[in-house]
């Protein structure tokens, strides 16, 4: 008698074959986990095929009560199954590949220069090629290194803030004439309190006394009668912005350069400058502006360059639109006002004018308004890039360009598109900037409006920059 046991389907039957005479049993073996691992593996196929072959060749019994099933059947699906598996592993592989290669990229991107550099922030729309410094409403920011320390100076910051809730108010609101924030990489930033405002005095030509919020965008002169704030809503009436400051090359001492609002003219802002030992200050500010041209609309957003030859220059606004016919920024109503930007050259002294100024740069009809916020570079290779801002503070038309010259008298020829401008990386009306060499980098702070429960403020963003031949691009890396 021989004996054949072969695998059926899912009752797992056992067919028991006698030499003489024939007898047919079915055996219901019962199902385990270790049955049904078989019963799915390659094994199970191999096993399934051997034991058909030797079924035939020993004959199929009369089985009516368990059909098998067909031998091509079985073996079909046996082959089937191999050939899906071999499919599996094939795309497992190339998986595998897709994600060497997408982890080599990130890699790369990982790699940095410098230890105080770090990988862009994740912004909503994606990476970006610079970082969110300040989550609060640090405005106009300029920036300088020291001794292996950052320094960035801002606007007051009760200064421009957007649909202010009646019932929030900025931490220190209004406490502080210029903002200090400080770094030691570039990227972290630690913002100090009103305490340590490094202009606490300003000049006796700057106008005192406290004001509304609601009244600084008024139309009528301000009173000036309030000595003392007597709500969070109260700020001072002087209203410094846009701060800017240099190391003097013949004692290295820091000048600061900032506009505030004259005694003499109660919407119209004038350019002063103060000086410290120290670049956290305090600075003790000049008894009078160097500009304050209050009959065109006054001047603000002074900035100051050591050009190669080591004489000192500083470009400032002339306000021109707060002089205007109304309209966004006060200036869309025809006729439209000039607001040019002008260059004054300065003593070794820094603070002492030297001759007149002169225009660098007009406003032209795709500028809106106004422009603004100038910042101006020298490269290695002998291009002076003016970076400036235009369309209107509070709108989404403001943006940040910029211009070229190999003269730092000009002319100044216009790139073909703002380096910044609302929607991209979903920023809101970017603009105001400050540039500073650091080492072989070059460094760069700029502001954008960001809606926060205090309303729409205007935070820092700090990034890297590639000045080539006349062309501005961000260092991605």
């Amino acid at each position: 008698m021989s004996v054949a046991v072969v695998p059926n389907e899912p009752q797992r039957t056992m067919v028991i074959k006698l030499s003489e005479p024939v007898i047919a049993a079915h055996v219901p073996v019962k199902e385990n986990w270790q049955s049904r691992l078989f019963h799915n593996s390659p094994l199970h196929c191999k096993a399934a095929l051997k034991a058909t072959e030797a079924v035939g060749a020993l004959g199929t019994p009369e089985t009516p009560e368990t059909p098998e099933i067909p031998e091509t059947s079985r073996t079909s699906k046996c082959q089937s199954w191999l050939q899906s598996r071999k499919w599996l592993l094939a795309a497992a592989v190339i998986v595998l590949i897709l994600v060497a290669i997408i982890c080599a990229v990130v890699a790369t991107l990982l790699h940095r220069r410098g230890s105080d550099k770090k990988l862009p922030i994740k912004h909503p729309s994606g990476f970006a090629p610079f970082n969110e410094a300040l989550k609060t409403n640090f405005p106009d920011p300029a920036i300088l290194k020291h001794n292996g320390t950052w320094y960035a100076f801002a606007t007051n910051n009760a200064a421009g803030v957007l649909h202010q809730p009646n019932n929030k108010t900025l931490a220190d609101y209004g406490k502080s004439n210029v903002q200090l924030a400080t770094s030691l990489n570039f990227n972290t930033w630690t913002l100090h309190n009103y305490t340590e405002d490094p202009l606490p005095t300003l000049g006796d030509w700057v106008a005192s006394g406290y004001l509304n919020i609601s009244e600084a965008n008024a139309t009528t002169p301000l009173d000036a009668s309030a000595t003392n704030p007597s709500s969070a809503n109260e700020i001072p009436r002087s209203n410094v912005w846009a701060p800017d400051l240099l190391q003097r090359p013949s004692d290295g001492k820091f000048v600061l350069y900032y506009s505030a609002t004259a005694a003499s003219a109660s919407r119209s802002h004038c350019v002063g400058a103060a000086v410290a030992d120290l670049p956290q200050g305090p600075y003790s500010p000049l008894p009078t502006p160097f500009a304050c041209p209050t009959e065109l609309g006054g001047a603000i957003d002074p900035s100051p360059i050591v050009d190669v030859d080591g004489t000192i220059y500083v470009t400032y606004k002339i306000d021109g639109n707060n002089h205007g016919h109304g309209g966004i920024c006060g200036n869309t109503v025809p006729p439209l006002v000039d607001t040019p930007i002008l260059l004054q050259r300065f003593a070794e002294d820094a603070v002492t004018p030297v001759g007149s100024p002169f225009t660098i740069l007009h406003r032209t009809s795709d500028d809106g308004p106004l422009v603004e916020a100038p910042a101006l570079v020298r490269s290695d290779e002998g291009v002076y890039f003016l970076f400036f801002s235009s369309g209107c503070t509070r709108m989404p038309s403001y943006d940040l360009k910029y211009a070229t010259s190999t003269k730092i008298t000009g002319p100044y020829k216009r790139a073909s598109r703002p380096l910044l401008m609302t929607g991209d990386w979903d920023l809101l009306a970017p603009g105001s900037v400050s540039v500073r060499r650091d080492e072989s980098l070059w460094r760069m702070a700029f502001h954008a409006r960001v809606m926060t429960p205090f309303g729409g403020v205007r935070e820092m963003f700090t990034a890297t920059l590639i000045l080539n031949g006349t062309t501005v691009t961000f260092d991605w890396t």
